[in-house]
């Protein structure tokens, strides 16, 4: 029997409706990933399976004695109660559990002739706790506090005096512990540094129970999930197999339902032409048939495949030096607190670095020195010709909560027209009067969206952010991507999204107690490396990771190779292949330049007025983009 249930359920906020007639089933063991934009939906289902909210119309149904555990994004908690005793909370079942086996247990060591219920009850009870692994509980407690990022340093403060990430932490902590039989996580990987989410997917790839997680961390839902369920335009889809497996299927399903959505409306038209032209004739009884037949038809809905994404460009950057950043003995931190001293760091034009390291290793103080926003306690700090940074703060501190998208852009460049803000707010997706919404009032990936905005509208010649992908969807996550792959300046980012480092560092810069450790390569190859290493084998020399056509085409000049890491020469393609890479270099650039002008023309008035257009421009470029990602696929898979 099935856990969950859900049939037909409808939910509505106003006149908006949230969830149009959602279907969702979940098996025991299953695990599941949620994807969807924001504000779809997806929370919203979640609290109605937990209980907290009910649904307009529908119904769920859980399978009698199925124990949930749930994480909400921001949890609460008592006043006075520990990090460890909220976690230990999570073991309260299991130690009514053991209580009852040991009152049991002097029973049955009474002698006599025992009960046939009695002894049932004793075996039932040692399946529960093997089931809930109640033989080592306080060694749990130790492992998952650990392994989730909460030193023993932390155990014994009030639990509500946290950081947001910490309380989140906890809060998974105990549910964790719990080992429910529906395990629910919205966004559990939103607080995680890097170790911490490599060991909840570890722990999730392992649970027995079945888990529900909306999450946009595209490396986890690959390396988790059995299924994914989009939920979009208040509809949910339910699609086999991992993250990389639905992307390719979702493609096939919408290719599939255009087609037939545009066969039936070529029958549909040359029907009514036909009755059109024959009623009142000497076929009037068959167009009469054919009027009947066509009134009796199922219509299919147009598919409606969700394209909107942030266009965008950094356009023209000037050039800096090609020396970017120069640090030298720095020591970082703030006023009668060093964090780390002794650090060597040299940033060229070009480069691709992710910081990485735990949470609380000084990943944000170092950024935030380097780009200028804190001083150095000590040591030297060079900027190269013209670099002009472009911070991004995770946070959005560097808003103006009390002012609009708009005004911001506007403070900073006061010679824009108008049109020019407008039209730059557009690509990230501010329309109308979302322009001139409270920057208090949006949402974490709005601010997100408001930051990244401003951020273009500078023209920097060097980035340096700080979690850019925090609160975007899959959809902004991708634009991103594209957006950095085409910077023609260094980039120095800390991130927790695996994907986002491994497709775009080229360097990974680790943070630790002695200083920082460098490494030639992306995410993934530091990691290979550090698990070789471990283990006393010989890492692989690393590479740097080969760069996207379009990122290459953006570079103004090609790079100088590094003298302490040159890059190794592209083997020439086979001769007999040299025509087929040509073509296939020159079917990118095609494709590139037909996707920059369907954007270009997404924005223009006249497209976005005609929803006929509209409609044809997001389905080519939703084609162009699909094509363009298989292209770029074999280029750079090319033997």
């Amino acid at each position: 029997m099935s856990l969950l249930v859900a049939h037909a359920v409808k939910r509505h906020f106003g006149a908006h409706e949230v969830l149009r007639g959602v279907d969702l089933r979940i098996e025991r063991g299953e695990k599941i990933g949620c994807v969807g934009r924001n504000g779809g939906g997806k929370t919203t289902l979640l609290r109605m399976i937990v209980g907290l909210d009910s649904p307009d119309e529908g119904q769920l149904t859980l399978a009698r004695g199925t124990r949930l555990g749930y994480v909400p994004q921001q949890p609460e908690f008592a006043p006075g109660v520990t990090v460890l005793q909220h976690a230990s909370g999570g073991l309260e079942e299991l130690r009514l559990l053991q209580a009852e086996l040991a009152s049991l247990e002097e029973r049955l060591a009474s002698g006599g002739e025992q009960p046939a219920e009695l002894v049932q009850r004793y075996s039932e009870l040692h399946e529960q706790l093997d089931h809930l692994g109640g033989w080592h509980a306080e060694q749990q407690i130790e492992r998952v506090l650990s392994g989730i990022g909460l030193p023993p340093a932390l155990w014994e403060r009030e639990a509500r005096t946290l950081s947001g990430g910490e309380k989140s932490r906890v809060a998974l902590a105990r549910e964790l512990l719990r080992r429910p039989d529906l395990l629910l996580l919205d966004e559990p990987t939103n607080h995680l540094d890097l170790p911490g989410i490599e060991w909840l997917e570890s722990y999730l790839r392992e649970f027995p129970g079945a888990a529900y997680v909306i999450s946009h961390d595209r490396r986890l839902l690959d390396n988790v999930a059995q299924a994914i369920v989009e939920l979009e335009f208040g509809e949910l889809r339910r699609y086999p197999g991992n993250y990389s497996k639905y992307v390719v299927l979702r493609a096939e399903r919408f290719e599939y339902e255009q087609r037939a959505y545009e066969q039936q409306q070529d029958f549909i038209r040359k029907e009514e032409a036909f009755i059109k032209k024959h009623m009142g004739s000497q076929r009037t009884s068959e167009a009469k048939g054919r009027q009947k037949r066509l009134e009796r038809l199922e219509r299919l809905r147009a598919p409606r495949n969700d394209v909107r994404k942030p266009r965008l460009s950094f356009g023209s950057v000037d050039r800096s030096g090609e020396r970017v950043l120069l640090a030298e003995g720095l020591a970082i931190g703030f006023a009668g607190r060093s964090l780390l001293s002794g650090i060597d760091l040299r940033l060229e034009r070009g480069d691709r670095v992710g910081l990485v390291g735990p949470n609380g290793a000084g990943k944000t103080t170092l950024l935030k020195t380097l780009a200028g926003r804190l001083p150095p306690l000590a040591g030297k700090l060079e900027l190269g010709h013209k670099a002009l940074v472009g911070y991004f703060d995770q946070v959005g501190g560097e808003l103006d909560k009390g002012s609009t998208p708009y005004e911001t852009l506007r403070r900073d460049n006061p010679l824009a027209t108008d049109q020019e803000i407008r039209d730059h707010l557009a690509r990230f997706l501010f329309r109308g009067e979302e322009v001139e919404a409270k920057i208090a009032g949006l949402s974490g990936g709005e601010k997100a969206r408001v930051s990244l905005a401003r951020l273009v509208w500078q023209r920097p010649t060097w980035l340096a952010l700080d979690e850019p992908t925090n609160h975007l969807d899959l959809a902004a996550r991708a634009a991103l991507e594209e957006l950095l792959s085409g910077f023609p300046g260094a980039l120095l980012c800390i991130s927790h999204d695996r994907e986002f480092l491994d497709n775009l560092c080229n360097r990974i810069v680790q943070l630790t107690p002695a200083g920082l450790r460098e490494f030639r390569g992306n995410y993934s190859e530091f990691r290979a490396a550090l698990a070789a290493e471990a283990s006393g084998a010989p890492a692989a020399k690393a590479s740097p990771a080969k760069a996207a056509p379009r990122a290459e085409a953006a570079r103004s000049e090609p790079q100088k190779p590094r003298e302490e890491a040159p890059r190794p020469a592209a083997a020439a393609p086979k001769i007999r292949n040299a025509f087929k890479f040509e073509k296939l270099e020159q079917d990118i650039m095609r494709l590139e330049a037909e996707l920059a002008g369907l954007q270009a023309a997404l924005l223009s008035e006249t497209t976005y007025r005609d929803g006929q257009r509209l409609r044809e421009t997001q389905t080519r470029i939703a084609e162009v983009e699909r094509d363009l990602e298989q292209k770029n696929h074999e280029w750079e898979n090319w033997q």
